[in-house]
């Protein structure tokens, strides 16, 4: 959904200027939002119809991440290339004037795209605190082979899982020395932000604590890599998790239940964020419909994801739950891993969004994983694509073991090429081209390295 009176601007290379703080400085109190970007045409714009602007860079700075006031600073030539230097956060004083203003702007010679942040919301079926059962737990684990995978494969704590969600509880059991030091990217105010959505908890970027206030992110965490107390073993074994919290915590009041919601700057920045810290796989359970973009904007997270995989990243993200075709991003971006949901029984769950687009299938329905407190069962696409998520960072394991670097399209083959077949077998727009095989993807993967080891190329 539209989020009105707050833009995304991208200015063309050679514009940006210099003074203009970083989002991550704000947030830490080392940087003011500035009132002014060109000091011309486009402050007048935003003058004249607008009543003004607050603005800030939507991202930081590989190189100074860290570096408190200088966020903005220090950008490389990948990121310039890919306009992350020339992207600005813009809150106007009048939101009633958002499209007079994207109009005036639009017309503006350096201005390369601007558009009307969007909100994204989390949209799991179910959630249910209950008592652990660790049968139940299992079934969907055994149903992807993951028990027989870390028996192959334990993984290792130098590869690192980015769950980019609502944050987790680093105090639950289950996350206990598993979790490195997250971020929290959420600067999305108080109130209301839609009709009969209510922020809640923090949301206001008060800290860098990654705390979640819904539930959501926790269970994504436990899938990929819960300590095995209660629940198995997460499916990324020993390897770590890094929490950035980019959704903050909202009441939806026509269902009576938290959700996670987040707008567009903080979720790109959040995933920045990972990137340059290091994380070798970001799990992305959240999306935004294509039926409710601006046809002229540029598509949501295209340009975080093309610099993700440029730093090598496996880019995992949930189909959606709408139950229809439909387009959904970052689901649909060609270097994301799109992961549909299916039942005990391997067929499509019934939320389960379809497409062209989709990659393959993992369990999705009454999930049991971690919650706020204890544990829940969670249905939800957003739960059948940490599975994918756990297994890529296996594999990133694996090959980092024996010497390779396991890139993301290398990574995405090698999955969808060691699926097990569904239904009829070959593609389905239901469920990609078959369901998750964790034991599978580490033998495809064992076969690509000889192949490589052998002089016969590297790709799968």
């Amino acid at each position: 959904m539209r989020r009105p009176g707050h833009l995304m601007l991208t200015l063309r290379s050679g514009e940006a200027p210099s003074h203009v703080p970083a989002h991550l400085d704000c947030l830490a109190g080392a940087g003011r939002a500035a009132s002014r970007l060109d000091g011309g045409r486009i402050d007048a714009a935003l003058s004249r119809y607008g009543g003004g602007a607050r603005i800030e860079t939507v991202y930081h700075a590989r190189r100074s991440l860290g570096r408190f006031g200088e966020h903005h600073a220090h950008f490389d030539d990948t990121e310039e290339s890919l306009g992350l230097s020339r992207c600005y956060r813009v809150q106007l004083g009048d939101r009633e004037a958002t499209d007079s203003v994207v109009a005036a702007l639009r017309d503006l010679a350096a201005v390369e795209s601007v558009g009307v942040q969007m909100l994204v919301c989390t949209e799991d079926s179910t959630h249910h605190a209950v008592l652990p059962d660790m049968q139940a737990a299992r079934q969907p684990h055994e149903q992807v082979n993951a028990p027989a995978a870390l028996a192959m494969e334990p993984g290792d704590e130098r590869v690192t899982t980015a769950v980019v969600d609502t944050g987790i509880i680093v105090g639950h059991p289950e996350f206990q020395r598993k979790c490195l030091a997250g971020y929290d990217t959420v600067d999305i105010g108080m109130g209301r932000v839609a009709d009969k959505l209510k922020l809640v908890g923090d949301s206001r970027g008060l800290d860098y604590n990654p705390y979640d206030d819904v539930g959501h992110g926790c269970h994504v965490a436990g899938i990929i890599g819960a300590q095995g107390w209660h629940l198995p073993r997460g499916v990324g074994g020993r390897n770590l998790l890094l929490a950035v919290r980019v959704l903050a915590g909202a009441l939806d009041e026509r269902r009576g239940k938290r959700v996670g919601v987040g707008c567009q700057p903080d979720i790109d920045g959040g995933v920045k964020v990972a990137v340059d810290l290091g994380a070798d796989v970001v799990n992305m359970s959240f999306g935004t419909p294509a039926s409710g973009l601006d046809p002229e904007a540029p598509l949501p997270h295209r340009a975080v994801v093309a610099y993700a995989t440029s730093r090598g990243c496996t880019l995992v993200a949930a189909a959606g739950n709408s139950g229809i075709e439909e387009v959904i991003y970052p689901a649909a971006l060609p270097e994301v891993i799109c992961v549909a949901s299916v039942d005990a029984q391997g067929r499509r769950s019934s939320f389960s969004t379809q497409g062209a687009h989709v990659a393959l299938a993992a369990p999705g329905e009454r999930i049991l994983s971690c919650g706020v407190r204890g544990y829940q069962h969670s249905s939800g696409t957003s739960f059948a694509a940490p599975f994918v998520s756990g297994v890529a960072s296996l594999m990133k394991a694996r090959a980092r073991r024996s010497g390779h670097r396991l890139d993301g399209a290398q990574t995405k083959a090698l999955l969808i090429d060691s699926c097990k077949p569904l239904g009829q077998g070959g593609f389905s727009r239901d469920t990609g081209h078959g369901q998750l095989d964790a034991v599978a993807a580490l033998h495809a993967l064992d076969r690509w390295m000889q192949v490589g080891n052998a002089g016969k190329g590297r790709k799968p």
